[in-house]
């Protein structure tokens, strides 16, 4: 045979062969693989359950998909995703998924079994209920190569230069904001959500830009350093400087990582351009100043959002545990005499204080330092040297200092880094691995073999998330000379949940289908939370209740009272015909029982201190106590009117002159205490704005007198009368009643204008039902009170309402002492 012939028919041979197993991968493709085996293990548990199904009707199901199990029809499952424009206008372009092709499990509420591909898909009810994969298909939350499926890895999307790999586990929640509003809180997207909060909290969009933060007027604001010679210590100031995070581990302040130097320069700078700079010599208060300064402290309520114990894991106000070292004493009096003087913007509320109970408070702050403090009193006379200011204000715009905070001479100054946008969506090349040069070793190539990658462009997705966590966690190491970022200490949650944010901020752009409309409730509850967020309300306030999630798959809803290892006592409120008891019954859950729970949020903290010091000074029982704790906010849009809580949010008056702690007062712009109001409201299901409140009007009472002569008066002596006497526990204006403080009630001289009548009637008919546990008792039951006012519970309890809308005034002159503290 000649050569020719030779390579004619080893060519002749190789097509064959190639020819051959093609024609066997198409016949035999991986794909079916997977589709008989999970056909397969369907029918063996279908079989299982029909052999125990004793239903004819269950029975005849079962026969029928059974019968398709075993005579499948092996086909492509492939859903069409609509495209918003083109891929060289930053869309998408129509595409197809193809992923349920082996996933024929993942849209079952049970799995068929537990091994990929055949499970059902993770927390179903929450992720493929709401987005049906016939709609939604896979690849628009966890990305990758939907339309191919010769193999995993090119489906998954995790080859060579494939731009968007598989986003799998927690990182799939970084597409959530593809779709959804990043303000509104998403169940499923806890890690997102925390994220974002993060984000804002550490003031990332104060050097770079990143549309959509930094632009709410809700984010937290960094100090004002304009005043900032009049308010600190030099010695704090250098120290601080040094190591934000060596003298306040809980800080948000990152550290810079500046020389002596530059922390000399920038102080410089900063004491030469503040008003009014002066240097104070500590003063001493004797231990009668200090002990009332600390009552007062207390009584104001500063724990609820500070602490004076090192490191208690709070973060919403500055911890004041070493505060004494930090700040002048002149000064802490101004701020808490007029905090918004000093800072415009700032989250800290009036407290309303007097001058002499400012200088108490600020007496007892200055003796706040760290154990074996002493004071350094040094010159520094380095601090009006022109020159080095000069140094510090050349660091000052290099580093940034202007994103956070306000400084005078820094107004301006643009954002020092890039901009994160659509970092989600940036090419992995154009990512700073540093150079291996400068280095002396191949940083890239360590950070990526900790995700099991030789190559970036193997896994650009994975290459992407492992840099910016890298990143995240020493910003400096690519190159220590030159990069500015600093090093916010971030613990491994901090920095996965900011990951799968920057990671979410993308350049796609979905077509209007499939983004969610929030509904206004959503909107204004996500917009009322921002704003209590900003100032703390839960510090003192409790919004919700317990909820106790039981393994029968009932619900109860109420108070946890008191836990012990093994069981719950727990204060229903509502109704458990389960149970067969009432709201305001106290029922013990064994803890085996319960599936999940969900704690109430608010107030926990500063309720506890508050009924621990009663109890410890008063003698009294820890129930008795409550009542000198914040109000519960629970059910309050139900409760008040709009018009007043919006009055009062503006400025607050007393409404329980008992108190131990009285609301400050925010100064609330109008659209903050719109947003509060209205989220009360909105949560509760009741109508915003209006509200029509007809027993205000001149035609209800006279109808009402019409059908029943004397109704107010008569309605007044069932409110008067001995077994009733709404005085005898209720404040009256400026009149309070006689007895223990603890046993007094809210003022009902602003019961027209505050409260709501529908939830008058209903509190007077039963008080247990809408607050359980409360001391006020129910007095309307069928047969009393018929030679005062004569009719049902219901009839008695709307005469009390309306006289309460209606109230003459000399019902607040009879009984009853001046108060100590009128209302203003």
């Amino acid at each position: 045979m000649s050569i020719r012939g030779v390579i004619f028919f080893i060519s002749s041979a190789l097509l064959l062969l190639i020819t051959g197993m093609w024609i066997n991968v198409e016949r035999h493709p991986e794909w079916k693989k997977y589709q008989k085996r999970y056909y397969k293990e369907h029918a063996l548990k279908t079989e299982k359950e029909y052999a125990a199904s004793t239903s004819e009707e269950e029975q005849e199901s079962l026969g029928k998909e059974l019968a398709f199990l075993k005579k499948p029809v092996y086909e492509v499952k492939q859903i069409l995703l609509k495209g918003k424009s083109l891929w060289s206008e930053g869309g998408n372009g129509d595409r197809v998924d193809r992923c349920m092709t082996c996933h024929l499990g993942i849209n079952r509420e049970d799995s068929i079994s537990e091994a990929q591909p055949f499970s059902s898909h993770p927390r179903w009810e929450v992720y493929l209920e709401n987005h049906p994969p016939e709609k939604f298909g896979c690849a628009i939350c966890h990305e990758g190569q939907a339309r191919a499926m010769t193999n995993p890895e090119k489906a998954h999307g995790e080859v060579k230069h494939w731009l968007t790999p598989m986003n799998r586990g927690k990182l799939a929640q970084s597409s959530c904001i593809k779709c959804h509003e990043r303000n509104i809180e998403l169940v499923g997207g806890e890690e997102l959500w925390k994220g974002i909060k993060l984000f804002e909290e550490l003031r990332c969009f104060g050097c770079h830009i990143t549309k959509g933060f930094g632009n709410d007027g809700h984010s937290i604001v960094a100090p004002d350093l304009t005043r900032i010679g009049s308010r600190v210590n030099i010695a704090w100031l250098i120290e601080w400087l040094m190591g934000p995070k060596k003298f306040r581990p809980s800080t948000r302040m990152p550290d810079f990582i500046f020389k002596e130097e530059d922390v000399i320069s920038i102080t410089a700078y900063l004491w030469q351009n503040s008003e009014g700079s002066y240097q104070e010599i500590p003063g001493e208060f004797d231990e009668d100043v200090i002990e009332e300064g600390y009552l007062i402290f207390e009584s104001v309520g500063c724990l609820a959002c500070h602490s004076d114990v090192e490191e208690d894991g709070k973060i919403h106000g500055p911890n004041l545990a070493r505060i004494g070292e930090a700040m002048k004493y002149e000064w802490l009096v101004s701020w808490l005499l007029d905090p918004r003087a000093y800072s415009p913007k700032t989250s800290m509320p009036d407290l309303r204080l007097d001058n002499e109970s400012a200088r108490l408070l600020a007496a007892y702050l200055t003796t706040l330092k760290g154990e074996g403090y002493k004071e350094k009193p040094e010159k520094y006379e380095w601090l009006d040297d022109p020159e080095v200011a000069k140094q510090g204000e050349k660091l000052i715009i290099e580093y940034g200092c202007s994103g956070c905070h306000n400084i005078k001479g820094m107004e301006g100054q643009g954002k020092i880094g890039v901009e994160l946008t659509e970092i989600g969506s940036k090419n992995i090349h154009f990512f700073d691995f540093g150079s291996e040069e400068k280095l002396g070793h191949s940083l890239q190539k360590e950070i990526l073999s900790l995700v099991g990658l030789e190559d970036a462009e193997k896994n650009v997705g994975k290459a992407r998330h492992t840099w910016i966590k890298a990143k995240l966690g020493n910003p400096r190491q690519f190159d220590e000379e030159n990069l500015k970022m600093p090093n916010f200490r971030l613990n491994q949650e901090e920095i996965e949940a900011l990951s799968i944010l920057l990671v979410g901020l993308r350049r796609e752009k979905l077509e209007e289908s499939y983004v969610y409309k929030a509904s206004e409730k959503e909107k204004y509850i996500a917009e009322g939370n921002r704003v209590l967020y900003k100032y703390n309300c839960m510090g003192c306030h409790q919004f919700t209740i317990d909820t106790l999630y039981l393994k029968d798959g009932s619900c109860l809803e109420g108070m946890v009272k008191l836990e012990e290892e093994d069981s719950l006592f727990f204060q229903l409120w509502e109704d458990d015909e389960k149970l067969g008891r009432m709201a305001g019954d106290t029922v013990q859950i064994e803890k085996e029982h319960i599936s999940s729970r969900e704690s109430a949020e608010g107030g926990e903290e500063i309720a506890s201190l508050i009924i621990d010091y009663h109890v410890e000074v008063d003698s009294m029982m820890p129930e008795e106590a409550k009542v000198f704790t914040p109000p519960v906010l629970y059910g309050e849009g139900r409760k008040v009117q709009c018009t007043w809580l919006f009055s009062f949010l503006e400025e607050p008056i007393a409404l329980r002159p008992w108190l131990d702690i009285r609301m400050p007062t925010f100064r609330l712009s109008e659209k903050e205490a719109t947003l509060i109001s209205r989220y009360l409201a909105v949560v509760d299901g009741e109508e915003y704005p209006y509200e029509f409140l007809r027993e205000k009007r001149d035609y209800y009472i006279k109808q009402k007198e019409l059908e029943n002569p004397g109704y107010l008066a008569k309605a007044r002596r069932l409110f008067e009368s001995k077994d009733v006497n709404c005085a005898s526990c209720h404040v009256r204006g400026d009149k309070t009643p006689d007895g223990d403080p603890a046993d007094w009630a809210p003022d009902l001289l602003l019961s027209k204008e505050r409260l709501k009548p529908d939830w008058i009637e209903e509190w007077l008919l039963d008080p247990q039902i809408i607050q359980p546990g409360t001391k006020m008792p129910k007095f309307f039951r069928e047969g009393t009170f018929q030679d005062i006012f004569p009719g049902t519970p219901e009839e008695q309890s709307e005469a009390i309402k309306d006289l309460l809308m209606n109230l003459p005034e000399d019902m607040f002159m009879e009984q009853g002492h001046e108060s100590k503290e009128s209302v203003k």
